[in-house]
């Protein structure tokens, strides 16, 4: 990919596609592009097409310095002028959040490295430069972000725009983001890097490594082993890239958010350069974000693949319910509003980021086939106790064989606040499997042991639930034995839920939210929305279940359906979707 052209940026057609304006400064999701039109321009724009209050806005780093030594925050440029844009939204209700890149940005030239730092090209796993296509049919090539001299011009000017955004009385959140791409259903940010560049860094690491170990001989002994390290290493990086971030940002500082840009990865680059991808594919992607924590972006792809259903996907799931959810996660009173929020009934805890463990146990697949969205995995630094926080109907599925002291303490206290607990005990370490059997001897629980194709231990308290079973026997039995175990031990817990059966390709996605002042002799209402983003007629059918109440059926679109006493079951045509409310009581 290296020698398709000397230019960092250059347009996949010969004809270049006339794109629209609305299109090019609000390219999908409420971000909102301040450099793609003047400045005289951004009222107008951002009351005509925002369509939420909250407008996602991507710092342009080269835009604000072309040396990366020099910046410019309104002396030469009116479209560098962020507190003009501030002003302007505050005047007509709309609230900033700044987006400050962590890793090369795939809808910008270079990746958003100021053009005299970009020396040095990102290559991917298969030592191929990364080659994006943008909404305008344009390939951005990426640049290293493990160059000395592109760090070095970060820092400063994180430096800069911090000093700059606290003496204009900018107010706004800012939030550091990680931007990557789906591969093999695993989220893989551009950080990943395998360029000349990135393994002399890699190098130096290693030397510093053995240096502080007082080894000068240490080094890596196996494959796996440095995969381990270099995973590490790039943890690494990217902790030196936050810490300048947030140092430099101050009190505005607010976190960092993960974005899978649809339509980013070698394969969709392949695909999109022969005109062959699919929306379908798309559509599935939103689902594999989701349960994978990250926030999906439709902004690389152009406005004629979002005019149908994958539009109306992107608007509901995406744009009026996650990215808000993950915008407002620490926010306990806005979370707990009657905004709709996805429903994610069970957590799949994995330490290490890209584990397939779950997957292995067969778990991943029997979830699918029972529970399909309402999963999703939570990485390490997500798992911890927060106070206040509603346990009661989620379900925890942790491997023991990774705990440490302060992940036990976490899973006590999600026990013994009402939640559920599925402990594999595979590799769990002695010392807390003394520490787990005291905690029932003290508590006075009572312990049930049976043998269901593993070794399996329940215990209850109040409405929490401990079970502790043996992930290394459950492992050796096949493929349909280990679904079967899941599908057997969820079934005891009686979770209120109603099973889709829909055909292949079609997206079912579950949201909740809190019954309002007109619906109280509900818990909770949950909306179902089903999605077909394919060229084909599909059927879908489902029962009512106990304690679900109909509300009412929206936002038909080329579907047939017909409604029984106690099912639901029809047609969507191609391009159709539709959506149902139910209201949840005990």
């Amino acid at each position: 990919m290296e020698d398709i052209s000397t230019d960092t940026r250059y347009s996949l057609s010969l004809t270049t596609p006339v794109t629209r304006d609305a299109d090019a400064v609000f390219p999908g999701e409420n971000w909102f592009l301040y450099w793609k039109t003047s400045s005289s321009l951004w009222k107008t724009k951002l009351e005509e097409f925002s369509k939420s209050d909250k407008v996602l806005v991507p710092v342009n780093w080269s835009f604000h310095s072309d040396t990366g030594d020099s910046y410019d925050f309104a002396e030469s440029k009116p479209e560098t002028d962020l507190k003009k844009l501030f002003d302007i939204a505050c005047e007509i209700g709309k609230e900033l959040i700044f987006l400050m890149p962590l890793t090369p940005v795939p809808f910008l030239a270079n990746g958003g490295v100021p053009h005299l730092l970009a020396r040095s090209i990102a290559l991917n796993k298969e030592g191929m430069a990364y080659g994006i296509i943008d909404n305008e049919e344009n390939i951005n090539k990426l640049y290293s972000f493990y160059d000395p001299r592109v760090f070095q011009a970060y820092s400063k000017f994180c430096h800069r725009f911090g000093q700059y955004i606290s003496k204009s009385g900018i107010s706004s959140d800012v939030y550091g983001y990680i931007c990557g791409n789906l591969e093999n259903d695993e989220f893989v940010s551009y950080l990943d890097d395998s360029s000349k560049v990135f393994e002399q860094a890699f190098s130096r690491f290693l030397k510093a490594r053995a240096l502080k170990e007082s080894n000068e001989f240490a080094g890596i002994n196996s494959i796996e082993e440095e995969v381990i390290v270099k995973r590490e290493f790039t943890e690494t990086i990217t902790s030196l890239y936050l810490e300048s971030l947030s140092e430099g940002v101050g009190a505005n500082w607010e976190g960092v958010l993960k974005f899978a840009f649809l339509g980013g990865s070698l394969e969709d680059l392949l695909s999109r350069m022969s005109a062959n991808d699919l929306n379908s594919k798309y559509s599935n992607d939103i689902s594999k974000c989701l349960s994978k924590g990250v926030i999906p972006s439709s902004i690389l792809l152009p406005f004629r693949k979002k005019k149908g259903v994958l539009g109306r996907q992107l608007s509901e799931v995406v744009e009026a319910t996650y990215l808000n959810q993950k915008i407002s996660e620490d926010d306990i009173y806005e979370s707990e509003g009657v905004q709709f929020r996805t429903l994610n009934i069970f957590n799949l805890v994995r330490f290490e980021e890209g584990s397939k463990v779950w997957s292995e146990l067969g778990l991943v697949e029997s979830l699918n086939d029972e529970f399909y969205s309402c999963f999703s995995y939570l990485e390490k630094d997500s798992f911890h106790w927060k106070e206040g926080r509603n346990v009661l109907d989620q379900f925890f599925f942790v491997q023991g064989g990774e705990l440490i002291e302060s992940d036990f303490r976490t899973i006590l206290k999600i026990f013994m606040n009402g939640g559920k607990v599925i402990l594999d005990n595979s590799d769990l370490d002695a010392q807390l499997v003394r520490r787990l059997e005291s905690f029932f001897l003290e508590n006075n629980l009572e312990v049930e042991k049976v043998n269901f194709l593993t070794d399996v231990t329940y215990a209850q308290l109040g409405e929490g639930k401990l079970i502790v079973f043996n992930g290394e026997k459950l492992l050796s039995r096949g493929r349909g034995e280990k679904v079967n175990f899941w599908k057997k031990l969820i079934g005891t817990f009686e979770v209120q839920h109603i099973s889709v059966e829909v055909s292949e390709s079609v997206e079912v996605f579950w949201r909740t939210r809190s019954s309002s002042i007109n619906e109280l002799n509900y818990e909770e209402v949950r909306r179902l929305s089903i999605y077909n983003p394919t060229s084909y007629k599909k059927k879908v059918k489902f029962k009512f279940a106990k304690n679900f109440a109909l509300l009412k059926i929206i936002d038909e679109y080329n579907c047939d359906l017909s409604t029984q006493p106690h099912e639901i079951q029809g047609e969507l045509l191609p391009d159709g979707s539709f959506s149902i409310d139910f209201g949840v009581f005990s």
